[in-house]
């Protein structure tokens, strides 16, 4: 066991410098190696490695180049194509619309032409009948609204109980008509501007126009007719062109104002940018005759109740009787007596004894509303009747002509105002005579039956 013992000693210790030999020898090798030949060592490992690493990522490179080559290859292609592929399809579809736009264009016009032929005359008639319904309802609003702005007038012009009234009145009625309106008081040998209505600045009071001044007024006067003059100094006198003076030249209209046969006033109009309304304008003067030839009726009846005959033909100066520019001459109310010779001779009707200071309010207002009544029922003759009176005036047949109308008057004045009235008298009839037959009795005719009452 010893020797064995030291046997393994020994072969372990020979064992231990083997190994430290070869360590040394190891130890020595490197040594030699890592002094004379590491950098060619290194170098070598790295150009390997690196050559290594530079295959690889030229590898890589080329293929991501590839890739992107091929991907913007194939991009564009599919652009272009794409493009071309919208392109072709645009063009197709542009040439398929045309196509459809053409052959629904055709079919559109074919059925148009078919159309035409067959509906567009029932068109044009259905379109004619319209505009023909529609003029006619266009007429008829202007026609029921000039009725009534006339009706309007009308019943203002009832209400007038003086010349002042009947002024204002007038002027207001024609004034929607036009751009202004005068209205003159004739005189013996001048017109008297009386109202204005539509002038710039303030009316210069009591102001009178000689004749010589305007040629267009005086022709009025003397044809008693219509005027149409052109706006000028020597036609209507410089001032009336100072009313408006701001207003360009242009046409003028002169109304006479006939009270029987005798121009009473003047009308002096210009128009604004519409057209006058002659016919509404002359209705409205006709009216405006009438209800002034009642108005001066009615004062000549007022006078000859407070006083006798003498004075009511001349009533200036008479208590109680007020002065009227436009009624200062009143005529008496009464018939028309007829000389030899056929000419009328003024005569005051035969009436019912009474004293009109004895007669008590109530009846005083009750002559009052027949006089009203027989000057708007003759009034309204006068006015709408125009035709029947001219001609029954030229044949001396009024009452046949107006028959009904005088009958019906007669009735209601009779019922009203006589049926168990003393005192009453008849206007009615002399506003007949004096309005329809201008005096003249004979004018009525042999069938009228005379005054309802019997002195």
């Amino acid at each position: 066991m010893a020797e064995w013992n030291s046997l393994f000693d020994e072969t372990q210790r020979l064992a231990g410098e083997q190994f430290e030999a070869a360590w040394k020898l190891h130890v020595d090798r490197v040594h030699e190696t890592l002094e004379t030949g590491w950098r060619d060592h290194i170098a070598r490992v790295v150009e390997l490695r690196f050559n290594s690493l530079k295959e690889d990522l030229t590898a890589a490179n080329e293929a991501y180049l590839a890739e992107r080559v091929e991907q913007e290859v194939q991009t564009r292609l599919d652009g272009e194509w794409h493009s071309r592929l919208d392109e072709h399809k645009s063009q197709s579809l542009n040439d398929e619309f045309e196509q459809r736009v053409n052959e629904a264009l055709e079919a559109r016009l074919t059925e148009r032409a078919a159309w035409e032929e067959e509906f567009l005359p029932m068109v044009d008639q259905a379109r004619e009948e319209i505009r023909v319904e529609t003029a006619e309802k266009t007429r008829d609003a202007a026609r029921r609204e000039l009725g009534l702005q006339l009706s309007q007038a009308l019943r203002v012009f009832r209400r007038a109980n003086d010349g002042v009234q009947w002024k204002e009145a007038f002027l207001d009625a024609v004034q929607p008509y036009c751009a202004l309106t005068a209205l003159f008081l004739v005189t013996k040998d001048r017109f008297s501007l009386e109202g204005v209505r539509g002038m710039s600045g303030e009316l210069e009071t009591g102001f009178d126009l000689e004749f010589e001044e305007a040629a267009a007024f005086y022709n009025s006067l003397e044809s008693k007719d219509v005027v149409v003059a052109v706006r000028s100094d020597s036609e209507v006198s410089p001032y009336v062109m100072s009313l408006r003076p701001d207003a360009t030249p242009g046409k003028c209209f002169i109304f006479p104002v006939l009270v029987q046969d005798t121009v009473a006033a003047l009308l002096y109009l210009e128009p604004n940018e519409q057209p006058l309304e002659v016919g509404a304008v002359e209705t409205l003067v006709t009216a405006a005759g009438l209800t002034l030839l009642g108005i001066r009726a009615a004062r000549a009846v007022q006078a000859s109740s407070l006083v006798n005959i003498a004075s009511a033909i001349n009533p200036v100066g008479i208590e109680g009787v007020p002065i009227d520019p436009f009624v200062q001459v009143p005529v008496p109310v009464g018939a028309m007596a007829v000389n030899g010779d056929g000419a009328p001779q003024v005569a005051v009707l035969p009436e019912r004894s009474f004293n009109w200071d004895d007669l008590s309010q109530e009846q005083r207002e009750l002559h009052m509303r027949a006089q009203r009544f027989a000057r708007v029922q003759v009034a309204e003759m006068r006015l709408y009747k125009d035709d029947a009176v001219k001609s029954g005036r030229r044949d001396s047949n009024i009452y046949l002509r107006l028959k009904g109308e005088i009958d019906e008057a007669r009735e209601r004045y009779m019922s009203q105002f006589l049926d168990g009235q003393q005192h009453m008298r008849d206007y009615l009839h002399g506003e007949l005579v004096e309005t329809l037959a201008i005096d003249n009795p004979q004018l009525m005719g042999p069938d009228y039956p005379g005054p309802l009452v019997q002195h």
